[in-house]
């Protein structure tokens, strides 16, 4: 991958007047914060931009989000001259309702250390604590960014170091966030909407996969749930508002690695975080071609059962664990 700089990916910006943002496919506090905020900021620049996405915002997120297009029929593109992909690692992740992006400029910014979208212009930072950080770092240089955008890009930040919680938080985010305040971002509002506005039937929910779903090895550094679809369809629970449940297990004292095991588009999704710098999941993730953070990772697996993976994961983590 040939990497852009901030200001290679402001001046294509800026030669460029319809703009189609994207993001990953069931977007998450990041995906939403830095594509909506992104649109506030180049609309208010006088661009002509729009968010794709064909899967619905979280309840919690929709404040910090507006109307955006849910479908694409034949020659959509042809309204757009530059589509930009956030918070995307794989091509094949972003949310384009089967268009084939290549047709126009595009540009992938990311924070995902194994992104391999391999765009026209790629910006890829590790060192990011979100997406929606970078995001507000291009906009404060280049455009202006209004407390609605700030708003909008404090979420991304916040959801994605767990509220400054998580070991991605470093002295650059808690900078940026200071100035996404300083611009008028409610940080209460954000606060009280991605951590203190939890529906009663998830709480029960958890309740019961606690008590009734919870695991250990490796005499407890590792916890786990294999989540049954009885579960959730007993508490109507929908995994696409997951985003912080895998933090009840990561919150039991002792537990270094925590994962989640669940039924997801006919096969199965195992969310795995780490509390360990020496016990990365990243690289186990992208072992069985998974993905994401060092410290934060996925898995979808096909063709096996929920046994399977278990059994699999368990050997790989109580390995990886065992290590002097």
């Amino acid at each position: 991958m040939s990497q852009a700089d901030l200001d290679t990916l402001i001046s294509v910006i800026k030669n460029h007047r319809r703009i189609l943002i994207l993001t990953h496919e069931k977007p998450d506090g990041d995906a939403v914060g830095a594509s909506f905020g992104l649109l506030r900021i180049l609309r208010n620049a006088d661009f002509k931009a729009d968010v794709l996405m064909s899967d619905p915002v979280p309840a919690k997120y929709r404040p910090y989000s507006e109307e955006c297009l849910t479908s694409a029929g034949p020659g959509f593109l042809a309204d757009y001259d530059l589509a930009i992909a956030l918070d995307c690692a794989r091509y094949e992740r972003i949310s384009a309702c089967g268009l084939d992006l290549r047709s126009l400029p595009l540009i992938n910014l990311d924070h995902h250390r194994d992104n391999v979208v391999n765009a026209v212009y790629d910006l890829v930072d590790p060192a990011a604590a979100a997406t929606s950080q970078l995001v507000f770092e291009l906009g404060a240089k280049a455009f202006h960014v209004d407390a609605l955008a700030a708003t909008r890009l404090f979420l991304g930040l916040v959801t994605d170091t767990g509220s400054f919680r998580f070991s991605n938080t470093n002295a650059r985010a808690l900078r940026v966030a200071a100035l996404m305040l300083e611009v008028g971002a409610d940080h209460e509002a954000v606060i009280n909407s991605a951590f203190f506005s939890k529906p009663r039937a998830q709480q029960q929910f958890e309740a019961a996969l606690v008590q009734q779903c919870l695991s250990s090895a490796a005499d407890g550094k590792y916890m786990y749930a294999v989540i049954p679809d009885e579960l959730l369809a007993q508490y109507r629970f929908d995994m696409k508002d997951s985003e912080t449940l895998i933090d009840l297990l990561r919150e039991i004292e002792g537990s270094v690695i925590v994962g989640l095991i669940y039924h997801r588009s006919g096969g199965v999704k195992v969310s795995l975080r780490s509390k360990n710098e020496k016990y990365p999941v990243g690289p186990l993730a992208r072992e069985f071609g998974g993905g994401g953070h060092q410290m934060a990772a996925g898995i979808g697996f096909t063709g096996k059962t929920f046994a399977e993976v278990e059994a699999l994961l368990l050997e790989k983590i109580t390995g990886l664990l065992n290590k002097a």
